[in-house]
């Protein structure tokens, strides 16, 4: 029993990815009646209660609007329909229905990432499951309750799939337990706690020896030039690429995104991998180690954001109050009126 408690956190993220792909192309939603009848009859009684309806998932909805939209642009309609108005409203609803695929991939990936870190005991193990277990908690749940009115609706596929999920819901938990009651060291790919360090990226320290009083003028002009080519060449062509081609933008963006993060990988494998393993189990921790940096960047990167914004709103508080007490007990800006 023992040793299947140690198993189950590799196998458990693989459940949750089943999940996640299902939910790719099925989503559920609740259907309310279009309106409250007066009569008592049973069936219409039946008919009144809320249900629970299967429907396109992520994937379907995206590649309908894109349809949709492409219908739509090529059509000739009258003037008063508000055509741009319409056109402006799918087009964000199909922003919002990638960002939510772009979430969903990116739980995809860290149900991996938590399964191989576990695997190799590498020493931000615990830091994933932390954030990956208490997630899969919350988004497990409501999908059980959807499942329990399918199977009070009579559908017989909901019988396997909430008896799936019941069991991947269990599972979450013990192994979620387990990785916080573990006490053994995880001490798997140490070195790379030191990859950000100037020595570990392969780069040697810079040369603190003073230079001439013209040196610091000649970069600031050399900052200067490169970044007027950098804006004319780049951030310019970048702005009018984004505002007429939208999705080619779009598309650009994730190809350069993934460009740079199979550097990071292969930088994290050259930094910090392990001899006695092979390539593949290398690379697979350095991906699960690029995730882990994102998800801790961004953890204080929206902590600094609040922290900025209530240290903001507080300083302009103050001020507004401090306004008051001068306007209404020293009267400083009547007199000031008087001369």
């Amino acid at each position: 029993m023992e040793k299947f408690k140690k198993q189950l956190p590799i196998f458990t993220p693989l459940f949750i990815a089943l999940v996640i792909l299902h939910s790719l192309f099925v989503d559920y939603s609740v259907q309310f009646p279009d309106y409250i009848a007066s009569e008592n009859s049973e069936s219409v009684t039946e008919s009144m209660k809320p249900k629970v309806i299967a429907e396109n998932g992520v994937l379907n909805r995206i590649s309908y609007l894109e349809s949709f939209l492409v219908e739509l642009e090529s059509r000739e309609l009258p003037v008063d329909t508000e055509q741009e108005e319409t056109r402006d409203n799918i087009k964000r609803v199909l922003v919002g229905q990638r960002l939510l695929l772009g979430l969903s991939l990116f739980y995809l990936l860290l149900t991996f990432s938590t399964a191989v870190s576990y695997a190799f005991r590498v020493w931000f193990h615990k830091s994933l499951a932390n954030v990956f277990y208490p997630v899969s908690l919350v988004v497990l749940l409501p999908k059980i309750f959807y499942q329990i009115n399918l199977i009070i609706q009579q559908e017989v596929l909901s019988y396997f799939y909430f008896a799936f999920l019941v069991f991947t819901y269990v599972a979450s938990v013990i192994s979620y337990r387990s990785i916080l009651k573990n006490k053994e060291l995880a001490e798997g790919f140490q070195s790379l706690q030191f990859s950000s360090s100037l020595e570990e990226e392969g780069r040697s320290p810079s040369n603190t020896k003073t230079g001439s009083i013209f040196s610091p003028i000649f970069h600031v002009i050399i900052i200067i030039i490169i970044g007027i080519l950098i804006g004319n060449l780049i951030y310019i062509p970048l702005f009018l690429l984004q505002k007429h081609y939208v999705s080619e933008f779009s598309y650009f963006i994730f190809f350069l995104l993934g460009i740079l993060s199979l550097f990071y990988i292969f930088n994290y494998k050259k930094v910090g991998g392990e001899p006695n393993l092979n390539n593949w189990k290398n690379l697979a921790v350095s991906f699960a180690y690029l995730q882990f940096r994102f998800l801790r960047n961004s953890f204080w990167a929206v902590f600094s954001t609040i922290l900025i914004v209530l240290f903001v709103t507080f300083l302009f508080s103050l001020l507004l109050f401090n306004i008051d007490v001068i306007q209404n007990n020293l009267g400083l800006f009547g007199k000031a009126t008087e001369f």
